[in-house]
């Protein structure tokens, strides 16, 4: 015996049975290739957009040498030397361990993309200083000691930038020939502020 409920039910499944049924509803071989090719095409475009976003080290890797590029991605310590062209022992290193937007710093010293490749000249950074504003990075590991230091020169002015003790420099590309400058910059003003205020007040006070 069969409720009214299932009798409905019934007359509704007939009803529609033609429909279902329809070979104009039957999924061709073309719709499945088309949408195997919308999955493929998402899939590469997935693909695509990891590899545009991964870092790029073939040229950096040629014009900084294997132990730099160690250095810009393992350094436990990186420091900011201000004046670079006064005597080692006056220069007074600026910690920037730690600091909010060393991450960004680091991977772009190590992307091909961010330097103008055409730019490249056979000269040292060196015989920059006292020429123009200038300033050092110091990238180190003293526990571990994975690389040995390295100390990269920038320059402020014109984006250029090199080993403190190679013969080679290159400029940074557009976006970054402002952008580097103005970080380093705003380190070396506000880290005197940080120090200032880190320091305990007298209990008199």
């Amino acid at each position: 015996m069969t409720s009214p409920i299932d009798d409905q039910t019934d007359d509704q499944t007939d009803a529609h049975a033609d429909k279902y049924n329809d070979p104009r509803a039957q999924i061709s071989r073309r719709g499945i290739l088309i949408g195997l090719g919308v999955v493929l095409f998402g899939i590469a475009g997935a693909a695509l957009s990891i590899w545009a976003r991964r870092t790029r080290l073939e040229q950096t890797t040629k014009f900084w040498g294997p132990e730099v590029i160690q250095a810009f991605q393992l350094a436990a310590e990186i420091h900011l030397i201000i004046q670079p062209d006064q005597p080692a022992a006056e220069a007074e290193p600026v910690r920037l361990t730690g600091m909010p937007g060393l991450g960004h710093l680091r991977h772009l010293l190590l992307d091909d993309r961010s330097y103008r490749w055409t730019s490249v000249k056979n000269e040292s950074m060196r015989s920059r200083l006292g020429q123009t504003e200038c300033m050092m990075l110091r990238f180190s590991d003293p526990e571990a000691k994975r690389f040995p230091d390295a100390e990269v020169i920038i320059d402020l002015e014109q984006g250029w930038i090199g080993k403190a003790d190679g013969d080679r420099r290159i400029q940074l590309n557009e976006r970054f020939r402002n952008a580097v400058p103005a970080f380093l910059t705003q380190v070396a003003d506000y880290e005197p502020l940080r120090v200032e205020l880190r320091k305990p007040t007298p209990s008199g006070e």
